[in-house]
């Protein structure tokens, strides 16, 4: 969450408390099925908050992070790359 807010200081973070996931939302402009892309190419399993919605309903563009898969020493890196993918 440090991360994030130091580095994408627009995209705001929910539900770390809740367990294994995290939602963040993405600074305006940036779309959501774009940035999925985008973590994809930078080695990233993301998926947008569009996969978890039902029809019709409306939400912030949003990325659904788990954070409770990567090992301790992959986790740097995979934060780092979180980072980069929000700013574009």
């Amino acid at each position: 969450m440090a991360a994030l807010a130091r580095d994408v200081p627009a995209a705001r973070v929910t539900g770390i408390a809740a367990g294994l996931q995290a939602l963040v939302e993405l600074p305006a402009g940036r779309a959501e099925d774009e940035v999925v892309a985008e973590a994809a190419r930078h080695g990233l399993a993301l998926d947008g908050l569009a996969a978890y919605a039902g029809p019709g309903e409306s939400h912030q563009p949003a990325l659904v992070v788990g954070f409770g898969t990567p090992p301790d020493h992959a986790f740097t890196g995979a934060v780092a790359r979180l980072c980069a993918v929000p700013r574009g």
